[in-house]
């Protein structure tokens, strides 16, 4: 299968990768030309550089070709804008957008999309059916076990403590899902300000688990 993937960071280098391996053919618009360059670097997968929401972008990714389009932008707007002109140019018949803002889902149904990824209902209903165990949950394992997906309650003694996501020094396999606070779940940002009593949704190899629950949860 033809696969356009729009967006960047490391959500994208870990599906790209997993589609890859399942043998689809992978086309990455990026419009950050430093994380274009890396992707370019690491992943098997032609990688454009440019804003998916120009439609001569779109073309030079080969969307008249694609069987399916991903957009996984930040902003709502422009992954229903991309997925709206790959339909309606150049035919795709399946797009799959990310919608940051769960009140925005009605409206990317009601004018075909033909996949949503509510990733904030994803990781509350994950939370909702997960069992707790001290300051750490294991909350399912995906692949026969070959990724986890676990939630690590922040000490006010750990390194991210009263850091931005972006200063705090992670392997680039870990991935941060959300951040559960007073009840509300965010998805992290670079800017975002980690708190102690945050609990923080971690997907990341099984091996590593140990190294993210130092960084948030601190030293045993």
């Amino acid at each position: 299968m033809d696969i356009i993937l729009v967006g960047g960071g490391k959500l994208i280098y870990h599906l790209a990768k997993k589609l890859i391996s399942k043998g689809h053919f992978l086309t990455i618009i990026n419009r950050d030309r430093k994380q274009a360059e890396d992707l370019s670097r690491e992943i098997n997968a032609t990688v454009v550089f440019g804003d998916a929401t120009n439609q001569s972008v779109l073309e030079d990714a080969g969307a008249y070709k694609a069987d399916n389009l991903v957009a996984l932008t930040q902003k709502d707007h422009n992954n229903l804008f991309i997925c709206k002109m790959a339909m309606d140019y150049f035919g795709v018949e399946r797009t799959t957008a990310l919608v940051n803002n769960p009140e925005n889902e009605e409206l990317f149904s009601t004018l075909g999309i033909t996949g949503i990824f509510n990733i904030t209902d994803l990781v509350s209903s994950i939370i909702e059916q997960s069992v707790v165990a001290d300051d750490v949950s294991n909350l399912t394992m995906i692949e026969e076990g070959k990724l986890s997906i676990f939630q690590v309650e922040v000490s006010p003694d750990s390194e991210a403590c009263g850091k931005e996501i972006k200063e705090i020094d992670l392997p680039l396999t870990i991935v941060l899902g959300g951040i559960v606070r007073n009840g509300d779940i965010t998805i992290p940002r670079g800017g975002s300000k980690v708190q102690a009593g945050d609990k923080i949704v971690i997907i990341s190899l099984p091996e590593e688990q140990a190294e993210a629950i130092k960084v948030f949860g601190g030293e045993e």
